[in-house]
């Protein structure tokens, strides 16, 4: 798998992670047998949501510095756009029964589109893992060897106009800001 894809795909996966767990939760017996009705599809959710979450702070914390250093045209934080994120998390409410195949095959087909259309599309959602350490997600017109580019970074900093910062492509259309530009490797 290209390192580009990987990297989309854990940044869904690890987005999606609360979502596995409201299905857990809502999985879970509380009345009489207080167990899980079905802990083999639940466990394997937790199992791929905890690993996913792992492997994201790995990655992030191993970042490389990224080669391109930009300067900040224009910057509108997307973090507000949340509420769009939360639709899928509607489904959790809805009478999914992880023992009938169907349900369980309409959610992963329904996952699989969202996560086809996160790589091959700009629409990036803010990753709730990512947003509860305090990343944020940004719309970004940068310069770049003299020419302006626009792109969806996620930065952890706030960002503002004419700083420089180095940026590291996670996507064809999403970037992590590693750091800011000290003034000595501006020149």
């Amino acid at each position: 798998m290209k390192p580009r894809i990987f990297t989309a795909v854990l940044l869904f996966i690890s987005a999606y992670s609360p979502l596995f767990l409201i299905l857990a939760v809502k999985d879970f017996d509380f009345k009489i047998s207080h167990q899980l009705n079905h802990p083999l599809p639940i466990y394997i959710m937790l199992g791929v949501s905890v690993l996913s979450i792992v492997l994201l702070f790995v990655s992030v914390a191993n970042m490389k510095r990224g080669s391109m250093g930009v300067e900040i045209v224009s910057v509108k934080n997307r973090s507000v756009d949340l509420i769009n994120y939360t639709i899928p998390y509607m489904l959790s409410f809805f009478g999914i029964d992880l023992s009938k195949p169907e349900d369980v095959i309409s959610i992963s087909i329904f996952l699989l589109i969202m996560l086809l259309l996160t790589i091959t599309s700009k629409s990036v959602f803010l990753n709730p893992i990512l947003a509860i350490v305090g990343y944020g997600l940004y719309d970004l017109e940068y310069k770049f060897d003299g020419k302006v580019f626009s792109t969806i970074v996620i930065c952890k900093d706030e960002l503002h106009t004419g700083e420089r910062y180095y940026i590291h492509s996670l996507t064809r259309f999403l970037y992590f800001v590693t750091q800011k530009v000290n003034q000595e490797d501006a020149s």
